[in-house]
């Protein structure tokens, strides 16, 4: 009995990740360069003096026309000298303008209030966020600006890699490029899963449609509450394009400590995911679990479900890789397949437990 369910979840997973791969390969979506609509940069900042000018670097060589652009940089109540960098910046660069963020009410808290402070301030069409400890390519806005070809288009995210000179970095971009592997892959069967807040874009009347963020409720993951209040409650659609064009450059987590608070908050503010993303997680959960129980029930199963597991993970990894050319990162696949495997395992019973989420010195419970 437990051979046998054993493989089935081998199977089944198996069986899903090879569908996300082959769709992610093969993901394009109908897309116009001639499009110019007016377009807002909405970066939140608390306490980045150490990555703040970097982004804004990268910002100020953007090539969209500067008569269609903003770019809002929200203080959020930083204690350091990230005010006066945004400063300096903006009175260098006429297209940034410094907000500092007030108090919020209600559910408006932390990063969710000081982003609905920047967006509730803004001009464009298309709002465009980003991260302050993220840089963006020059043609950032019009590589992705290009896919709203429609009315209907509400959504369009992009890849972010992780600046890495070492394995433990190389590991985290690895992690990430297969978290957007399958997001874009969802997205393009028609059940959009996730995007990130380090490269989103969406349509001002699709964040009207929702209410902004007054209308959703408090999220630790505020970006994950935004895509799915907009794909399952309105008219709207998301592309998820895989545009090395679109792809935007995070910071790294420094250590172990700084990596578990990052996925902590993940796993937290995805407590309210849907059906399909709970099953998507669950059957990786399962499978992750029943090896472990294998190795002490039936070893020959245990290995040959870990063996099917770890030949379709790899496979996941291969559209981003050939997409964007970064046969480098197949290096680090080993090591991101152990950490994939125990945080999966690990981290539902944790934050099932409550425990609090510390981020960027806020508690959140």
């Amino acid at each position: 009995m437990f051979e046998g369910t054993l493989l089935v979840l081998g199977i089944l997973y198996a069986a899903g990740m090879v569908f996300f791969a082959v769709v992610a390969l093969f993901v394009r979506y109908p897309h116009n360069r001639n499009l110019r609509p007016r377009v807002s940069v909405i970066i939140a900042a608390r306490n980045e003096e150490a990555n703040v000018g970097r982004c804004l670097d990268a910002v100020s060589r953007l090539t969209y026309p500067r008569e269609l652009f903003e770019v809002i940089v929200i203080n959020d109540r930083s204690s350091d000298a990230t005010p006066s960098i945004i400063s300096d910046y903006a009175g260098r660069f006429p297209v940034i303008r410094r907000l500092d963020a007030s108090p919020g009410t209600g559910h408006l808290m932390g990063k969710t209030n000081a982003v609905a402070q920047g967006i509730a301030a803004s001009t464009g069409e298309i709002l465009m966020l980003t991260d302050a400890d993220c840089s963006v390519p020059p043609g950032w806005i019009e590589e992705t600006v290009k896919y709203y070809t429609d009315d209907t288009v509400g959504l369009v995210p992009g890849f972010t890699a992780i600046r890495h000179e070492n394995l433990f970095e190389a590991m985290q971009t690895m992690d990430w490029f297969v978290l957007f592997t399958v997001a874009a892959a969802t997205t393009k069967v028609g059940f959009p899963v996730t995007a990130v807040g380090t490269n989103f874009t969406v349509r001002r009347s699709a964040y009207d449609a929702v209410g902004g963020y007054q209308g959703i409720p408090f999220s630790v993951t505020e970006d994950y509450a935004l895509y799915h209040a907009v794909t399952s409650r309105t008219k709207y659609r998301a592309r998820f394009p895989m545009d090395a064009g679109t792809v935007v450059e995070s910071e790294p987590c420094p250590t172990l400590k700084d990596l578990y608070r990052q996925r902590k908050r993940w796993f937290t503010g995805g407590k309210g995911m849907d059906a399909k993303s709970i099953f998507i997680f669950l059957a990786a959960w399962l499978l992750n679990a029943g090896i472990i129980a294998g190795l002490f029930l039936d070893m020959r199963s245990a290995l040959i479900a870990l063996a099917m597991k770890v030949g379709a993970d790899f496979l996941l990894t291969l559209p981003v890789v050939v997409r964007f050319r970064r046969w480098g990162l197949l290096g680090a696949f080993p090591l991101d397949e152990v950490y994939y495997y125990l945080y999966v395992l690990l981290f539902p019973p944790i934050v099932i437990s409550g425990s609090k989420v510390v981020w960027k010195d806020r508690v959140h419970r």
